[in-house]
């Protein structure tokens, strides 16, 4: 069976045994796994995996091999796993687990034919929502998470920086909260999508002025650049919240003469957990209700054997490229 790895010049598919199913287990056949910004950091070099490595976190799938009883149904996967028995486990923060991990980061992922993880790991999801959509569960728990983590209500005004899938994401459920919501956008196929969310579609020197007019209570930065970041600070309303969920792979500089005097608060936003409830579950939830809307997102799919075209039309942003999803047995 076909299997994703990281190697010192980039992915390449290779042929595997599958292992035996450890106990606890189930074995998925991968329907549908994206493509992450933070997969395109590791095949741009600019953070290290793994050599050997399985990529794929956003992972759609169904039941091939495991426990008896599980229903029948297309399954998307909460690729966290944790110890679950420490303090921060306890508390629903299984996120940040210090014995924890990701598979398709730390573990092997669903960039494959297979992916083996934990029946828990397994969240059903509704006969109307296709593997593609359901592979859009994990980002889209992501920024559930961050809404969560940034307070937004129905009476917050939102700017989102950086309008990828993470971004556009962050903004749906921003405005599903009943938030004034802005999102900044490089390209005109974005800011298509954007508009089409529901959400104010600007470009990406419009923000700073917007913000001006519209003094954002909450920022979301999603790019993970020093740029963005430094622009979230300025344009925070005094007493505001900026929250960080763009993955950087650098450590850029922070004007703490700003966050002091204009008592920001700098709120890190890491993936998902149980602390108030399941931030997956009311992905699933979303995903759900809002299934014509969220498709639009999924804009390109390949098959296993076209993953270097894959990444490299991610990559581009050619052909209006927002989500790209392998398709495993397309």
């Amino acid at each position: 069976m076909r299997q994703a790895r990281w190697t010192d010049g980039g992915v390449e598919l290779v042929d595997v045994e599958p292992p035996p199913l450890r106990p606890g287990h189930v074995r998925l056949r991968v329907a549908a796994c994206g493509i992450c910004g933070s997969d395109l950091h590791r095949w741009r070099g600019e953070l290290a995996p793994e050599r050997g490595s399985v990529p794929g976190h956003e992972v759609a799938g169904w039941i091939s091999d495991g426990p008896s009883g599980l229903p029948d149904a297309l399954y998307a996967v909460e690729p966290r796993y944790r110890c679950g028995s420490c303090e921060l486990c306890a508390s629903g923060r299984v996120h940040l687990c210090e014995r924890g991990g990701i598979f398709g980061v730390h573990a092997p992922g669903g960039l494959a034919d297979w992916m083996d993880v934990p029946a828990h790991a397994l969240h059903p999801v509704g006969a109307g929502v296709d593997a593609r959509l359901a592979a859009l569960a994990e980002p889209l728990a992501v920024a559930e998470h961050a809404a969560a983590r940034g307070r937004i209500d129905s009476g917050s005004r939102v700017l989102v920086l950086g309008a990828g899938s993470l971004g556009l994401l962050c903004g749906r459920v921003a405005a599903g909260r009943g938030a004034s919501v802005a999102i900044t956008a490089r390209h005109e196929h974005q800011r298509a999508l954007a508009a089409s969310l529901g959400l104010t579609a600007l470009r990406e020197d419009e923000g700073e002025a917007w913000a001006a007019e519209q003094r954002p209570d909450v920022v979301l930065e999603t790019v993970g650049v020093e740029a963005t970041l430094t622009l979230a600070l300025r344009a925070c309303y005094p007493g505001g919240r900026v929250v960080v969920l763009g993955l950087f792979a650098s450590s850029p500089r922070i004007d703490a003469l700003a966050l002091m005097s204009r008592e920001l608060e700098l709120v890190g936003s890491n993936t998902y957990g149980h602390e108030h409830g399941s931030d997956f579950g009311r992905a699933i939830a979303l995903l759900e209700r809002d299934t014509e809307a969220l498709a639009g997102l999924q804009t390109h799919a390949f098959e296993l054997d076209a993953l270097e075209l894959a990444f490299r039309t991610a990559e581009a942003r050619r052909d209006g490229a927002i989500k790209v999803t392998l398709i495993p047995d397309r």
